[in-house]
């Protein structure tokens, strides 16, 4: 009866060794991954019409270089200001990917209608930093993507958009003296506000030297100061 124990113990193992090599024939038991050093600066900065020459990846596999097997896509349009960027990705023989982008920002230095960094602030909130555009409406006015320059989508509420609107968008003119004047409503925003929170201009001024426009808004009865500050080269 041990006898033949054993020989059924010696031929499950058997069986059970041989399963395990043919289920883990040709997989890989170790696998590398790439690593990606963007080159050069991660943020770039192009006037309108400038052509820019990426200067790609570094990527190394194990110890070797294998920058020729890196991928670049590009949305970059030089015509139109706006943000664009590159992206980068590897793969290694197992499909693992390692991915990588840099940023790029076409700009217009010889026009009101570009990208602009915004500031806004009140008694006690103070934001920086968010991305605002101004385009030109062909008739002597502009569109100013939003009068609060970040402070709702940049500042108190970042993360909402796209599911919900925090733009407070309008159409304005510049005056003789440089002053700011609206040529339109507000814009709805604010999870569908229909004017329950009443936007509007106290005042407002551009200076061309610095291109940079300073506004008193009007943020339901709150004074906001915001400042939209042209980003150059």
């Amino acid at each position: 009866m041990k006898k033949t124990l054993s020989y059924l113990l010696i031929f499950v193992l058997s069986v059970a060794l041989w399963s395990c090599e043919k289920t883990t024939e040709g997989l890989t038991r170790i696998t590398y991954y790439p690593t990606l050093e963007i080159l050069g600066e991660p943020t770039i900065i192009l006037n309108v019409g400038e052509t820019y020459t990426d200067e790609g990846c570094y990527a190394e596999l194990n110890g070797e270089d294998v920058s020729s097997e890196v991928q670049a896509t590009s949305n970059i349009d030089n015509t139109t200001p706006g943000v664009y960027s590159i992206s980068y990705i590897i793969y290694n023989a197992d499909g693992f990917s390692t991915t990588a982008s840099r940023t790029v920002y076409v700009v217009d230095s010889e026009n009101i209608a570009t990208l602009y960094l915004g500031e806004s602030m009140t008694s006690t909130r103070h934001y920086y930093d968010a991305l605002i555009y101004i385009t030109d409406n062909g008739d002597g006015t502009y569109h100013l993507d939003d009068l609060m320059g970040g402070f709702q989508f940049n500042g108190l509420n970042p993360g909402f958009e796209p599911t919900y609107d925090f733009h407070a968008e309008v159409d304005f003119q510049i005056n003789a003296d440089n002053s700011i004047s609206l040529t339109s409503e507000v814009g709805s925003w604010y999870f569908g506000d229909t004017g329950d929170v009443v936007l509007g201009l106290n005042g407002g001024s551009y200076d061309p030297a610095t291109k940079t426009f300073t506004l008193d808004v009007d943020y339901g009865g709150t004074q906001m100061t915001v400042i939209l500050r042209a980003i150059t080269k």
